[in-house]
């Protein structure tokens, strides 16, 4: 199976299957998938199975995992710690990204400072 077939839907096949005490992981996956999955965050196969739960999530499919432990699962029931999660690196990024925008606007007032005395 090339990198290109694999599907979201046939991953949510998968997963379907799986409850919080009997995760799947993406090397699972990837296995039941025929494609070949070395355990990096560069690695195109782990990152397909990435991009394809986020698009599932999206779609509104209760995929669940915890931040520290391998493995999804599907269930309505544990949605809440899932949506936690999201929500919390939802926060992160934007304060990440409220502190770029501060010191962008210092960076610019003292780079204009710089201007005027010469």
């Amino acid at each position: 199976m090339k990198l290109q077939t694999v599907s979201p839907d046939r991953i949510l096949q998968i997963i379907r299957r799986y409850t919080a005490d009997n995760r799947v992981t993406k090397a699972q996956i990837a296995a039941m998938l025929g494609l070949p999955y070395r355990k990096s965050n560069n690695d195109p196969v782990d990152r397909a199975i990435r991009d394809a739960v986020t698009e599932l999530r999206r779609r509104g499919e209760p995929i669940c995992s915890t931040a520290g432990q391998a493995g999804y699962w599907y269930s309505y029931a544990d949605l809440d710690i899932i949506i936690r999660d999201l929500k919390s690196r939802g926060r992160e990024m934007f304060d990440t990204a409220s502190v770029l925008e501060r010191a962008r606007r210092q960076h610019e007032t003292k780079a204009i400072r710089q201007l005027e005395l010469v």
